[in-house]
């Protein structure tokens, strides 16, 4: 199993679902490089590079 880290959107992300993820979300990511796995509650989000930042910001949703 690849590792796991936590990850916040910093963009808006469809889900496999159909839900919309708004910026400051956070995400568990698994994978590196210019596009990963992503996950909110075992929904998938394929993240490209830009659309998230590693780690947690609690003033992401405030911007």
């Amino acid at each position: 199993m690849a590792a796991q880290r936590l990850g916040t959107l910093l963009v808006a992300v469809p889900g496999l679902s159909g839900t919309t993820y708004p910026p400051g979300t956070t995400v568990t990511v698994r994978g590196r490089g210019a596009t990963v796995d992503a996950f909110v509650n075992g929904d998938w989000l394929p993240l490209c590079w830009w659309e998230f930042s590693d780690g947690l910001r609690e003033d992401i949703a405030d911007r």
